[in-house]
């Protein structure tokens, strides 16, 4: 099982989502991993068994991980996934560059925000 502190703002699925996509892409949870069934991630969260279940949903029509009726869900194969999370992070960082940029940024500031999250000194 995981652990996560659930926070105000995003919508619970969502914060969910994100954390399992982390395990996932760092590989903390590996290829063909069960994940925890939907039940006990309710029960260790406090939270709906639906919402776990939209979560799952969604995981799944990313290529995240995958269902077997009456097995449970599993953590999809890498190359079924990973070049479409890396476009999608892509797409998301062009967008927050171009609106940066509208709102006045320069090149030499993106750059220097850049380095200072890959070095983690973000503010």
């Amino acid at each position: 099982m995981f652990s996560m502190r659930l926070q105000g703002g995003a919508p619970i699925y969502e914060q969910l989502e994100q954390r399992i996509t982390e395990l996932i892409l760092s590989g903390e949870m590996t290829e063909n991993e069960k994940l925890p069934a939907v039940r006990e991630i309710a029960k260790q969260l406090s939270i709906n068994p639906n919402t776990v279940q939209k979560t799952y949903a969604n995981l799944e029509a990313r290529g995240l991980i995958y269902s077997i009726p009456a097995k449970g869900s599993y953590v999809a194969h890498r190359g079924d996934y990973l070049e479409r999370i890396r476009n999608e992070s892509m797409k998301t960082f062009s967008e927050a560059v171009k609106t940066a940029l509208k709102q006045g940024l320069t090149s030499k500031e993106l750059h220097e925000a850049i380095d200072k999250i890959s070095n983690g000194k973000e503010e």
